[in-house]
């Protein structure tokens, strides 16, 4: 609060982790009110038969260290440090992850092509300038490595042609220098991706603890508050209700999904505003949590899928994660299928999905039916951003609007952009210090 200025009073529509780190950052006054019977939104946890689950994975990494220091901290004793043990499914074997830093294991013929490709390669000079993600990775990575593992993998997780694609997500991929590549496809054990190479995880409780955590310092969070309307009052307040009990405030801040904000929106928004509302996309997710009797020697965190017939783009191993997310004798995995809302494979039942996902890992020997001894398939609307040819445009078109009026968005599907917990708290990090007049110090 600024001197001078009263008291605001903010409402802060989420109880998951962008929501309740604004809590955190805020000096004025504020509610917070969640849908749900817990915090943690899109980044919670579930329990069934012993196991614990997230919805999706989470784990702990950032290239922001005082960020994850925050994070870190905010679990006290209840954290482990992991390392990374990701592999890719590729013509029948499992290599290492980043497919760039494992070419040795390729067949020969894949190996020199991916190599060759790279050290030979003509978009370099052809895309100087690249306009989409396909020609970034093309000018990167080569087409062999492109056309082996890059382009399919990216078009099955956003389900779209990769020359769609915004160059954004470059930012999010480290270039390999040529002296990795080249002790990749001799057999020289690199790393790619160091950022990720170690994480963190709560040795208790699956992601969701880091939002209980958070929730213990923030005040008390209106549970079962399901936002029916939201209205600017003639004084300039803002009211939302849920049907019941009504709450004033001074200023918003949105952490829902910006589709949902706008239907139950009960004050005017301009057509181009919710024209750019509806050209964001944003791809929903099958969660299919299996658990598993039996030792996983392999401990491994992770595995990507290009392959197109299999409709599963990852899946990951919760007790690797921790031993606590499954019971003795038992590990746990998770898959995920990513699509576009309204697809076919959208509309599958949930028993069709998890025959698919149980027979696509038996195949490639990663699971045994026999062994598998619980199972829960989930759906969730809004789980992958997508940066498309029209998502700066977009996006920069609401991102201006809202917080005009005293609505400021802030989380994944608010803000509306492709981040994990530590990209989330430094986004609710600086909106907060916009708000307070001065910076947030974690």
């Amino acid at each position: 609060m600024r001197k001078g200025e009263k008291n605001r009073r903010l409402g802060i529509l989420g109880g998951g982790p962008s929501g309740l780190s604004m809590g955190l950052f805020l000096k004025d006054d504020y509610e917070i009110v969640e849908r749900s019977d817990h915090v943690g939104g899109h980044a919670s946890s579930f329990s069934a038969g012993g196991y614990t689950f997230d919805h999706g994975p989470h784990i702990m990494f950032s290239k922001n260290q005082p960020v994850l220091d925050f994070m870190i901290r905010s679990l006290g004793d209840n954290v482990m440090r992991c390392r990374r043990n990701n592999k890719i499914s590729f013509k029948g074997k499992l290599i290492r992850y980043p497919f760039e830093n494992d070419l040795s294991a390729l067949d020969l013929e894949d190996n020199f092509r991916c190599t060759w490709d790279y050290f030979n390669n003509p978009y370099k000079e052809k895309y100087r300038k690249p306009r989409n993600l396909e020609q970034w990775l093309l000018a990167a990575f080569g087409k062999g490595i492109c056309e082996a593992y890059l382009f399919p993998y990216n078009r099955k997780v956003w389900n779209l042609p990769v020359d769609r694609l915004s160059m954004l997500w470059a930012d999010r991929i480290p270039r390999p220098p040529a002296e990795i590549i080249l002790r990749s496809a001799i057999g020289c054990k690199t790393e790619g991706y160091l950022h990720q190479l170690y994480y963190h995880y709560p040795r208790r409780g699956g992601y969701q603890a880091i939002s209980e955590a958070f929730a213990q310092k923030t005040r008390p969070v209106h549970f079962r508050y399901e936002i029916k309307s939201v209205r600017r009052l003639p004084g300039g307040q803002w009211e939302i209700s849920d049907g019941k009990a009504p709450m004033r405030f001074d200023e918003l801040v949105s952490t829902i999904p910006l589709p949902e904000l706008v239907k139950v929106a009960r004050f005017p928004i301009p057509d181009r505003v919710r024209q750019a509302v509806r050209g964001l996309l944003v791809n929903p997710m099958y969660i299919v949590s299996l658990g598993i009797r039996g030792d996983d020697a392999e401990k491994m965190t992770a595995v990507y899928f290009p392959e197109e017939e299999f409709l599963v783009n990852r899946i990951s191993y919760p007790a690797t994660f921790s031993a606590d997310n499954a019971p003795p004798g038992h590990y746990s995995i998770q898959a995920e299928i990513t699509c576009r809302a309204r697809s076919a494979v959208w509309r599958m039942s949930d028993q069709e999905v998890l025959a698919h996902v149980i027979a696509g890992l038996e195949k490639r020997n990663l699971v045994r039916r026999e062994a598998v001894v619980l199972t829960d398939v989930r759906r969730s609307p809004y789980s992958y951003v997508v940066y498309d040819e029209h998502y700066e445009k977009n996006v920069g078109i609401v991102r201006n609007w809202f917080p005009r009026q005293g609505i400021h968005l802030v989380g994944r599907f608010s803000y509306f952009e492709y981040i994990n917990v530590d990209g989330v708290i430094e986004r609710a990090r600086d909106i907060a210090g916009r708000i307070n007049g001065s910076p947030v110090q974690l």
